[in-house]
């Protein structure tokens, strides 16, 4: 007996259909990933030179949990958290 393949398809959730996007507004979308528009969430300070790096590291769940609790009691993401924390102890 011949196996037939079955066609892999990737498709959206039942029922989901998707918005056609105005190439304006898909444009707008990649320049700002590209840096050129800061995110609103967070207040961004312009470094000196305007090049900004990504910082990774691992913690244990009691610590991320600690943190996240810490950062919702003063109304801020973990990442506005981490950075004002940072940014108290540089100006010592």
């Amino acid at each position: 007996m011949a196996e037939t393949k079955k066609s892999q398809k990737l498709s959206l959730k039942p029922g989901v259909q998707t918005t056609p996007v105005p190439e304006e507004a898909a444009a707008a979308w990649v320049e700002s990933r590209n840096g050129t528009d800061a995110p609103s969430t967070v207040a961004q300070e312009e470094t000196s030179n305007g090049i900004r790096k990504r910082i990774t590291f691992e913690v244990t769940e009691a610590q991320h949990q600690e943190i996240k609790i810490r950062a919702t009691k003063k109304g801020m993401t973990i990442k506005e958290y981490m950075i004002a924390l940072i940014e108290k102890e540089l100006e010592d």
